[in-house]
């Protein structure tokens, strides 16, 4: 049994006697962590832009200009076009430096892994530190210009104060928790699916917590009994005639090729056109000698 005790504590020991505070699993994780760093920075500028990209790199780079900024729902929330803007502004404008921003928030995504010790274990943790930095997905989001970054680093902290919250009560964990979600609201609109299963879980474990304790008043907990069943029924009955009543009908091709600018000049595809249909000329005919291609007229 000490033999045991033993070898599941090795990471609690000291790496040297001289070292008494920097224990292995210190060491370890601080190799996760740069591993982490180096992974995210590495040759981070070769790659060249993807389409996304492209538009929160322009439209941040307008901003860093001067131009000022305009929220468009299209390319979500407006802190990550301020974030690079400021990346600008402190190291210039490269492919380099508009991905610093995700690759900080990437790393930090793994850096908050380590408070996780308390619910995942030392070995745990490490696992976890781990596989997060060798992961393909954060990795490639972690070094891409777009919102994931910032979206998954708000999940973790805002699950982890949460949790703590319920454990001790202290005031802190409720600033942490709604710095985690400015961050998210102000990034992508998936802040309102995170802040839904959040809540979700708050009312199970409401449920749980008052249903499990001894009511002095037996009349008063059937009524709450009462009332927990009627708001269940009358929102799932709620979310089923929503369900019901949708429109299910997809766009069809004329409406995802009408133009997005209403003064636009017509698409080619839209009714009465036909697909291979060249859009209406404006202007007088022209001589069937003068199209392109065609031989000059004659001379009179």
């Amino acid at each position: 049994m000490e033999a045991k005790k033993e070898n599941s504590s090795w990471l609690e020991h000291p790496v040297h006697p001289a070292l008494p505070a920097i224990t292995y699993e210190i060491v370890i994780f601080a190799v996760i962590l740069l591993a982490a760093i180096a992974t995210r920075f590495y040759d981070l500028g070769a790659r060249v832009m993807s389409h996304d990209e492209s538009l929160h790199t322009y439209f941040s780079w307008l901003l860093y200009r001067g131009s000022g900024y305009q929220h468009n729902p299209m390319m979500h929330g407006p802190l990550q076009f301020h974030l690079l803007a400021l990346s600008y502004f402190l190291f210039g404008s490269s492919d380099f430096t508009a991905r610093i921003p995700a690759v900080l928030f990437s790393i930090a995504s793994v850096y908050m892994v380590w408070y996780w010790r308390r619910y995942l274990g030392k070995t745990g943790t490490l696992i976890a530190g781990f596989l997060m930095v060798i992961s393909p997905y954060m990795l490639f989001y972690g070094r891409y210009v777009r919102n994931e970054a910032f979206a998954g680093f708000s999940g973790i902290l805002m699950l982890y104060v949460v949790l703590r919250y319920l454990e001790s009560g202290a005031r802190k964990y409720l600033y942490l928790l709604a710095i985690a979600l400015l961050i998210h609201f102000t990034a992508k609109e998936t802040a309102f699916i995170y802040a839904a299963l959040i809540l979700v879980f708050l009312a199970i474990y409401f449920i749980s917590q008052v249903t499990r304790r001894t009511w002095n008043d037996e009349f008063a907990f059937r009524g709450f009994v009462i009332a927990l069943a009627i708001g269940i029924l009358l929102l799932g009955t709620g979310a089923g005639l929503g369900l019901v009543n949708r429109q299910t009908a997809t766009l069809s091709a004329t409406e995802v090729a009408a133009p997005a600018n209403p003064s636009a000049t017509a698409s080619p595809l839209e009714p009465g056109t036909g697909a291979a249909s060249p859009s209406p000329r404006r202007g007088p005919p022209r001589h069937p000698c003068t199209a392109p291609g065609a031989p000059a007229p004659p001379p009179p």
